[in-house]
């Protein structure tokens, strides 16, 4: 039996609106944009960012555990970690290299936002020269050195007030808001292929339904077919 044979049954355990939704936000997912958070020790401000990405159709956050261990704080983020694909890095006492070789095999050119370095404004940055991955630091030490050094560019948002830097919650926006508008409005092919949809859709089906591996246990067990309708 195929993924979508499975799909149709959980499917018909939701409410149509539900699916509607899902397959809608699922048309406005990208992998040509992804966003790695380095290193952040306030829970508050790495779950706004994650809050960021799925409002911006940004399905990968790459999470390093260097020092300080990730907590998502569900009063900011709101739920939304449930509907992003989270990979996390904390296995060594230094986990960005790892981090950063892993997206550049992948094929992401690696940017750092910073406001310190010989760096392109966000105004002038070509989001058409390839797939981006987007480092941001935490507060107050921004990015460690190990990723400058290994980032191929450097970002910054232009300012002209007295401080430096933006809140890192708020870099995240601005970024994501000005660079998926720019790439949605190219000729880009940013959308995430039709199996990563049906992945994607299967896993938010089992996450929205109670019992959902009974249920799926089952439907292997009859051979596949259609459940019953209803509201999980």
């Amino acid at each position: 039996m195929s993924d979508r044979e499975l799909i149709h049954y959980l499917s018909g355990l939701v409410m149509p609106e539900r699916i509607a939704t899902m397959r809608r936000v699922l048309a406005e997912r990208t992998r040509y944009l992804s966003v790695v958070i380095e290193d952040i020790y306030q829970p508050h401000n790495a779950s706004a960012v994650l809050r960021t990405c799925d409002c911006f159709g940004i399905q990968d956050v790459h999470i390093v555990e260097n020092r300080n261990a990730y907590r998502v704080n569900p009063g900011v983020e709101l739920g939304t970690a449930q509907w992003l694909t989270l990979h996390r890095y904390n296995g060594e006492p230094n986990n960005t290299p790892a981090a950063i070789d892993g997206l550049r095999s992948a094929g992401y050119r690696i940017v750092a936002t910073t406001p310190h370095t010989d760096q392109r404004s966000l105004d002038d940055f070509e989001v058409g020269a390839g797939p981006v991955a987007l480092l941001f630091g935490n507060e107050p030490d921004g990015l460690s050195e190990a990723a400058l050094n290994l980032a191929d560019e450097h970002l910054v948002i232009p300012m002209v007030g007295f401080v430096e830097s933006f809140n890192i919650s708020v870099s995240a926006a601005i970024i994501l808001h000005t660079l998926s508008g720019r790439l949605r409005s190219s000729g880009i092919a940013y959308h995430i292929s039709p199996d990563e949809s049906d992945e994607l859709l299967l896993q938010w089906l089992r996450k929205s339904i109670g019992r959902a591996d009974a249920l799926e246990r089952e439907f292997h067990a009859r051979g596949g077919g259609h459940g019953p309708k209803g509201e999980a």
